[in-house]
């Protein structure tokens, strides 16, 4: 059973990360719960919004701002303006590809990355993803998530965003189809 869960999770996985770059990569910035102001400085930035998701399964987030995540599992990054600035500590395998991804095989730590059009996924368990600033969240998985803007807060399942990009950061959390 643990077995066909990987082998699940990891091609969701790989669906994921194709989906993003078909997309037309958004990009949002992260920080760790240790240090939570420099989201909270994006989300009070013109329409910037906060985004809070613990659990296990993937998430994919995009847009401008700060994304802060915890957990184990691989993890992938892509800079797509050229001015992120990415930490990385933990465990894990670091592989660089011509295309700008940056991946992290049998990742298990912490990643704060910030920039002005980034792309951030990770697949695994014990997942803690904040993020503040503009952008969208595609989540699959068991787990919750609360986005924060100016309309108020919104939580729901990880397993009811299948397929579905949130929007955080802007007057309204919308939910639209993936493309």
């Amino acid at each position: 059973m643990k077995k066909r869960r990987s082998i699940v999770l990891a091609l969701l996985s790989l669906v994921t990360v194709l989906g993003a770059l078909t997309v037309g990569a958004v990009a949002v910035s992260a920080d760790d719960t240790g240090s939570l102001a420099e989201v909270d400085e994006a989300a009070a930035a013109a329409g910037g919004g906060r985004l809070h998701a613990e659990g296990d399964g993937i998430a994919l987030i995009g847009g401008r701002g700060v994304v802060d995540v915890k957990g184990s599992g691989i993890l992938w990054i892509r800079d797509l303006r050229g001015d992120a600035r990415i930490d990385v500590s933990g465990y894990g395998e670091k592989e660089e590809f011509e295309d700008g991804w940056i991946q992290y095989s049998g990742f298990r730590g912490h990643a704060r990355v910030s920039g002005s059009r980034i792309v951030v996924c990770v697949s695994g368990v014990d997942i803690d993803l904040h993020a503040g600033g503009i952008g969208r969240v595609m989540l699959w998985g068991h787990g919750t998530c609360v986005v924060s803007g100016v309309d108020g807060d919104e939580t729901f399942d990880w397993s009811a965003g299948r397929g579905q990009w949130s929007r955080f950061g802007s007057a309204r959390t919308e939910v639209s189809p993936a493309p």
